[in-house]
């Protein structure tokens, strides 16, 4: 396995860093697409907007958090079905908006927490981003028809630990993407923002 991924990495190193954030980009539209085909209206923003922030400058994990709502918005509507209605569109509005701003929140506490150590950074930056996202969502509720049951306690618990599971394994996707080569280390622009 190890001359497997150091074979891959030697292949990827020539590439220009821009094809590189290519292919990053790629590999996280591959997971929400897999995300948003088995998950449908669960797909876990939180842990997507979470890894962003803590590993990514602005710039790059607005891209990202963008790409991956488009794509989560172009799988629902193209091949789930979603109703082609007034309050659907609204909905998928407000999903983008409510990641946006789940991905501001993160980066914000992923800076004040970097001192902390980076386990306690990355939960609190997915905690401030899940909270964000799902309070953003319930706000929205009371403007747009949906579930009765969508923001129940079960409910939420199932989608929080959807969004762990997710965001354990998208963290090592990025260790392995990191380790190849494709994706970056901590944004220099967090760490210094945090230490001054």
């Amino acid at each position: 396995m190890r001359n497997f991924i150091q074979r891959l990495k030697s292949m990827l190193e020539p590439l220009p860093a821009e094809m590189k954030w290519g292919v990053w980009l790629g590999l996280l539209t591959a997971s929400s697409v897999a995300f948003s085909l088995s998950l449908a209206c669960a797909t876990p923003f939180a842990a997507l907007v979470t890894l962003a922030a803590l590993n990514m400058e602005r710039r790059n994990a607005l891209t990202v958090t963008v790409t991956v709502w488009l794509t989560n918005q172009a799988v629902g509507f193209g091949f789930l079905h979603y109703p082609q209605t007034f309050d659907s569109y609204a909905w998928g509005i407000a999903i983008g908006v409510a990641a946006a701003v789940a991905l501001w929140t993160a980066t914000e506490l992923a800076r004040r927490m970097q001192p902390a150590g980076a386990f306690i950074e990355t939960i609190i930056a997915f905690a401030g981003a899940f909270v964000t996202y799902e309070v953003l969502l319930y706000m929205t509720a009371f403007l747009l028809p949906g579930s009765e049951g969508a923001f129940s306690w079960p409910t939420v618990r199932w989608l929080l630990l959807i969004n762990l599971l997710a965001l354990t394994g998208l963290l090592a996707l990025h260790r392995v993407a990191s380790t190849l080569g494709l994706a970056g280390q901590r944004p220099i622009s967090v760490a210094t923002a945090a230490t001054s």
